[in-house]
């Protein structure tokens, strides 16, 4: 069956994936600076990382409510780095710099790529390991305006490579599994995510990274539509 119907990864597919996400204890050292706390990077990567191993999942309660989510996280981060002062100025410099969209950068290809697809007729939808922020990060740059469908792991209670926020995304978009692909940078969250569901899957390998899986693969988003073109012409005409 024709794919009519393209799903992306958001952080190091369509946007570059910020400091504040990748090494937020670094943030945390800088934003501490500004409050005459010098904290070393190593205790503050262990607060983080326990606190998250306490609340991580606790996030999924907090849909609609995240900065709700992220006071209460950063509270337990500083009782584990026993800051009593300034909390609250701390807390707040922290959700300014962690709440910016602007921090996501759309890689140069992004929309024009995604402007060409739409014009060819496909629906896009995003499948994404992300929290409410994405929805703000999307309007800031527009991208809601091309994209069909928006789906991300906090809403739906879990995350990528997991059944259930691939078969959630399909249901948005009413799409059947054989009708859609998958393009995104991590082979295990996307690539082997979406084969679990019955999508086919692209990955896209900005690096060129070795990987021991077998798969559709893609250097830059730009070679995507002829990808496409391709696995449409090969596909078997409808009985």
């Amino acid at each position: 069956m024709a794919v009519s119907t393209v799903f992306f990864d958001f952080g190091g597919t369509l946007a570059t994936v910020p400091v504040a996400i990748d090494r937020p204890w670094k943030v945390w050292v800088d934003v501490a600076r500004g409050f005459d706390l010098h904290l070393s990077e190593t205790l503050v990567r262990n607060a983080i990382e326990a606190t998250h191993e306490q609340l991580g999942r606790e996030i999924y309660r907090y849909v609609g409510r995240t900065p709700e989510y992220w006071s209460l996280f950063d509270s337990s981060v500083m009782d584990r780095l026993r800051i009593h002062e300034s909390r609250e100025g701390l807390g707040k410099a922290l959700e300014t710099v962690f709440g910016d969209p602007s921090q996501r950068e759309l890689f140069p290809e992004t929309r024009p790529v995604l402007e060409n697809l739409r014009a060819a007729g496909y629906r896009l939808g995003l499948i994404s390991n992300n929290n409410d922020l994405l929805l703000k990060v999307l309007e800031y740059h527009e991208l809601d305006r091309l994209l069909d469908t928006v789906t991300y792991s906090q809403e739906v209670g879990a995350e990528k490579p997991a059944r259930e926020v691939f078969e959630k995304a399909l249901e948005r978009a009413h799409c059947a599994p054989s009708e859609a692909v998958h393009v995104g940078d991590s082979v295990r969250a996307d690539v082997e995510g979406a084969r679990r569901s019955g999508l086919q899957a692209i990955w896209l390998n900005r690096r060129d990274e070795p990987s021991s899986v077998e798969c559709l693969t893609i250097h830059s988003l730009n070679e995507l539509p002829a990808v496409l073109e391709l696995i449409n012409d090969s596909s078997p005409p409808p009985r």
